[in-house]
């Protein structure tokens, strides 16, 4: 879909108001804020007077979007319930729609800051590594590249802090992945600062003493006292994974891997009826894969995006063939997003229109509950 003048004036308002809040001098204001700035100015509702001051403007940026910009601005990827600041820094939903619509699509113009042109360039090395693996496992060593992959992966979602001692003792036997490339998804923490972690969202950032996550709507009680909020001790050659990555990768990894941990308990219990549990099988087709005794397959992608009709729009059947292939295919929803929004799974399943009816849309305690079942049903003879 063309972008016209009119959203595209908002996604500079969206990556200048980024390059702005980054910036250690605020003077002077960034090209593409004072473009967007000046289109607002000009079509702003008229029941709303524009702003005669940059504090006054970063205000009304607090609001939902819908009750001061123009409608014709404001792209369908955005949720325009929702402000493009909140508590003096950047939304939660601006930093979706930087990181899933702009980047995901190209839409950075040529214009944007060193900054955020830096975003792209994270997010293309990472982009380039999966590239390299899928080329292996298509065209000479699916076992190599699924093996290193893991490690990879995995690596990322567990290791938001690291050293290139770590990275050196994790990838020095890989072959398709070196150490220098790893270590360029990561940037040196510095010395005399503070840095703090949440087991639940991850990397945490510190503003006037109150830690904040990446998706304060899902995860938001970070007092420091909590016992899944640890802080990090400085240490030489201190590394901390870059933002694109952190939001790409660790972020939806962490519920993947919790439900990872869960079920291979679960197979270590009963390996005579769940045989086998792989993790991101086909190099991350879905995320989980499960074989039982009676050698059936059941297909798993993890979920933990807000929003449910957000989500819907990107639902679609999971690939089945060759050795991913499956008997039952399930969307598995975090618990923390149904908490937060209890017709999650009716409104997912109603908007997504390209979701076969045979996949199932289950929280992840329903999941974990039928996985059980199907162990007893296994141990009694019968069959789920």
């Amino acid at each position: 879909m063309a972008t016209s003048n009119k959203t595209e004036s908002f996604d500079y308002l969206v990556i200048g108001l980024q390059e702005f809040l980054g910036q250690k001098k605020k003077y002077p204001y960034p090209d593409l804020l004072r473009h967007a700035m000046n289109a607002l100015s000009l079509e702003m509702k008229q029941s709303i007077p524009f702003p005669k001051t940059m504090s006054g403007f970063l205000r009304l940026l607090e609001e939902p979007v819908k009750d001061w910009c123009p409608s014709n601005f404001i792209p369908e990827e955005f949720d325009r319930d929702f402000g493009l600041m909140d508590e003096g820094s950047f939304s939660e939903e601006a930093n979706d729609y930087l990181t899933e619509v702009l980047l995901d699509k190209g839409r950075i113009p040529k214009y944007a800051s060193t900054l955020v042109k830096q975003l792209v360039i994270d997010h293309l090395k990472f982009t380039i590594i999966l590239d390299k693996l899928r080329d292996v496992y298509n065209d000479s060593d699916p076992d190599k590249a699924q093996q290193e992959y893991l490690i990879f992966r995995t690596f990322l979602i567990k290791n938001k802090y690291t050293t290139i001692s770590q990275i050196r003792k994790a990838f020095l036997r890989t072959k398709h992945i070196s150490i220098e490339e790893v270590g360029d998804l990561y940037e040196e923490c510095q010395e005399n600062q503070n840095y703090w972690y949440c087991d639940r969202c991850g990397i945490l950032t510190e503003k006037y003493g109150r830690l904040k996550g990446i998706k304060p709507s899902l995860c938001g009680n970070h007092g420091k006292n909590q016992s899944y909020v640890h802080q990090v001790k400085w240490e030489t050659d201190l590394l901390c994974i870059k933002d694109g990555i952190h939001q790409r990768v660790c972020f939806p990894g962490i519920p993947e891997l919790n439900l990872y941990s869960a079920l291979e308990k679960l197979q270590k219990e009963h390996p005579d009826y769940l045989k086998e549990v792989k993790l991101y099988p086909g190099l991350d087709r879905y995320d989980l894969q499960l074989r039982f005794s009676d050698d059936s397959g059941w297909a798993i992608d993890i979920k933990d995006v807000r929003d449910p009709y957000k989500l819907a729009k990107k639902l679609t059947e999971l690939y089945g063939e060759g050795s991913l292939r499956y008997d039952e295919s399930f969307y598995v929803i975090s618990d923390r997003c149904i908490q937060k929004h209890p017709d999650y799974l009716e409104i997912a399943r109603k908007e997504a229109k390209k979701l076969p009816h045979t996949t199932h849309l289950v929280s992840d305690k329903v999941f974990r509950t039928r996985v059980v079942r199907k162990i007893a049903e296994l141990q009694t003879g019968g069959t789920v």
